[in-house]
């Protein structure tokens, strides 16, 4: 072997890759109660990524032989090892591997899990990949995975068995915004609940898998499934307020609204009118990359025409907080006007809205400032700010 150059064939080299990969892709998918077989969708994108990764280890030499290029062959090494931690079982174990393990601490799924059922801190999740279920229990331990009926039946389970409490009348819900998590959202809730003693349920989804569209049926999904509760508050920061938007839009086009009623609504920050920097730095792709098609949904010159369409305005009261500098110009020189360092000052206006206030602040940690929280809390109490 030279300095540089490997003596096997491509050809073996890319088959055994192929077939490894097909071998641990249906271990690791068995693992998790997805379906493996071979024409299936969630175990051909696997086996396919782990080959096409390792694929990339080997570059034709001028030579004709095949040099091998040694960080992405690290990369590949990991992502098969990777997959071989979590396709077989732990020792003492017959049914988990140690990522999939029954009991299991989580992090409660904040980029790749959303949310479609939430009872008592419990929630029902699916996968944005792979498209399986798994339900997590109040401090974020896998209790069980595979079908949503298998997670169903499970968290009916343990609520008639008193484990889970039942649910108040009144909940306020929060959603998050694009490329956030619930975690945006957590002090916020313990605001509600310490200084308004609200019941609040963290509603966190795939924010950059899929449209608007796709978000809002999860959120149904939640609502439907509201066990007890007849009445719901919201509060959405960001994208979070689109995609209750169109969910009102929906729940009124279908003529078949949940039995529970709307009270009040809180939008932090809220993209009213698209966001003109999608149409500029959203396209790069970079950001195409990272938050997924989505962005051209709320670009002006692109998507938005047609969402906006599809958003209602909500028949309830609601109140909009804006950050922003309170001056003339903003974060950013380029947008008229005052803005967050996301959004101008014009973007959250929304006629109908019951009040407005302006808190100051930037966009992206809008619901952390302790102006916000209160304002929220004040509004959800009372209706204005």
């Amino acid at each position: 072997m030279g300095n540089s150059q490997a003596d096997f064939q491509p050809s073996h080299s890319l088959t055994l890759t192929f077939l490894t990969s097909m071998l641990l892709g249906q271990r690791h998918l068995e693992r998790l109660n997805v379906p493996q077989a071979p024409g299936s969708t969630a175990f051909r994108h696997l086996c396919m990524s782990i080959f096409l990764q390792a694929a990339k280890a080997w570059t034709p030499a001028q030579s004709g032989a095949v040099q091998l290029t040694l960080p992405i062959w690290k990369t590949s090494l990991f992502v098969l090892v990777l997959l071989a931690l979590t396709a077989w079982p732990a020792r003492g174990s017959c049914e988990d591997g140690p990522l999939t393990r029954i009991g299991s601490q989580t992090l409660g799924g904040p980029t790749s899990w959303t949310d479609e059922v939430i009872h008592g801190g419990w929630r029902i999740q699916r996968h944005e990949t792979f498209g399986h279920y798994r339900l997590l229990d109040a401090r974020e331990r896998r209790v069980t995975f595979g079908t949503m009926e298998d997670c169903f039946a499970e968290l009916n389970c343990r609520r008639l068995s008193g484990q889970i409490a039942p649910m108040p009348e009144h909940v306020v819900i929060t959603i998050h915004g694009l490329a956030g998590s619930r975690g945006i959202m957590e002090g916020l809730g313990a605001h509600l609940k310490e200084h308004g003693g609200f019941s609040v349920i963290n509603f966190g989804y795939a924010s950059t898998s899929g449209p608007i569209q796709k978000q809002a049926v999860a959120l149904e999904s939640v609502l439907r499934n509201l066990d007890g509760v007849r009445e719901v508050s919201f509060v959405g920061h960001s994208m979070g307020c689109i995609v209750v938007r169109h969910l009102l839009f929906k729940l009124e086009l279908q003529g078949n609204p949940p039995p529970i009623s709307f009270r009040r609504m809180v939008m932090i920050s809220p993209p009213n009118h698209g966001a003109e920097i999608a149409d500029t730095v959203g396209q790069a792709r970079l950001f195409q990359i990272v938050l997924g098609d989505v962005v051209d949904q709320f670009a002006p010159t692109k998507g938005w025409p047609l969402l906006e369409q599809q958003l209602a305005i909500p028949a309830f009261e609601f109140g909009i907080i804006a950050g922003g500098r309170g001056t003339e110009g903003g974060y950013m020189p380029r947008v008229a006007g005052d803005d967050d360092g996301l959004l101008s000052l014009q973007t959250h206006m929304l006629a109908g809205a019951h009040d407005f206030v302006q808190t100051g602040g930037l966009h992206q940690i809008m619901p952390r400032y302790k102006s916000v929280r209160e304002e929220t809390c004040k509004f959800l109490q009372t209706g204005h700010f």
